[in-house]
């Protein structure tokens, strides 16, 4: 009786925590090419986030951490509720860039291609490679953040279960 209990709690944690094919547009292209503004990288959560609040402030952007934590299974998460809302297992982290937009934010690095590995990214921008929103602000930005730079990567979009 025991083992039918663990088989059934199983099988429940699995469908809730695995999304059905049928919930992922498989024809869908599964990188994208993108360009983020890059104002700095580091190892340090703490000062990465630090530096995202002056920066926001700073440069007038806004500022999304989108309540993410660290992590050291997978370098940054959100909270255990959101993972949950979301219908992921905890920790989950999708990095930026799946939409486009101006906002300061703090990114795990070993999620992007060519990214050097293990370190907190701020991010200005994330805009399709060669947007003239990239290039202005980039511009701007670099008046207050002579160092800031922008990168371009293929992004993976394709599904996340």
């Amino acid at each position: 009786m025991r083992w039918q209990l663990v088989i059934l709690a199983s099988c429940l944690i699995i469908s809730r925590t695995v999304p059905s094919a049928a919930e992922c547009d498989a024809s869908r292209e599964p990188f994208v090419d993108k360009e983020f503004l890059i104002l700095k990288s580091t190892p340090s959560f703490k000062e990465a986030t630090q530096s995202a609040t002056r920066a926001a402030t700073t440069l007038g952007v806004g500022l999304d951490l989108r309540g993410l934590s660290p992590d050291l299974r997978t370098g940054l998460t959100f909270s255990k509720e959101a993972c949950t809302r979301s219908e992921f297992p905890y920790p989950c982290y999708v990095p930026r860039g799946r939409r486009d937009g101006t906002y300061v934010s703090v990114e795990w690095s070993s999620k992007y291609e060519q990214f050097a590995k293990g370190m907190y990214v701020v991010m200005i921008a994330s805009y399709a490679p060669g947007s003239s929103k990239t290039r202005h602000l980039l511009e701007a930005t670099r008046r207050t953040y002579p160092d800031a730079y922008a990168k371009r990567v293929k992004l993976y979009v394709g599904c996340t279960y």
